[in-house]
């Protein structure tokens, strides 16, 4: 009976294989825990100053989630003709840049936009968008003003 070289060497690698394993490297590990303390906007308001809208708002950002926040506006009519049952739109108004690389500023933050674009005699609807740094963006806080 005449041995196959390569045949055998096959079936040898094979053998090797199956005694080490089957590549498993470990027990699965689960995904990380979501944080406990997720961003909060706190105390927002809209105030009216003399030609424009000052959004002011506190942010608790502890866990540095945050790296943006969209700011977005809709109008929701003349003051007493306003419809306050109707679906709002939202348009994106501006941006601020939240994510630093000090730690300090993962604490709690007074921020501000101004609204420069604001018509006097128009009540407006404010929404602040919490933007991740992968783009996913959630709803937090949202403000109505009637801008005299």
């Amino acid at each position: 009976m005449r041995k196959h070289p390569v045949k055998s060497s096959v079936l040898l690698v094979l053998f090797l294989v199956a005694l080490t394993g089957c590549g498993v490297k470990g027990n699965p590990v689960p995904y990380p825990a979501i944080p406990a303390i997720k961003p909060v906007i706190e105390k927002m308001e809209a105030v009216s100053m003399e030609e424009d809208v000052l959004l002011k708002w506190n942010l608790q950002d502890k866990n540095g989630l945050i790296s943006y926040i969209k700011i977005e506006r809709s109008d929701a009519g003349q003051p007493g003709n306003e419809c306050k049952d109707c679906p709002r739109t939202f348009n994106w108004i501006g941006q601020i840049k939240v994510k630093e690389e000090k730690p300090a500023d993962k604490e709690k933050r007074e921020l501000s936009f101004t609204d420069t674009n604001a018509i006097k005699g128009k009540t407006y609807n404010y929404r602040l968008m919490l933007c991740e740094e992968n783009g996913n963006c959630s709803e937090a806080a949202t403000a109505e003003i009637n801008f005299k």
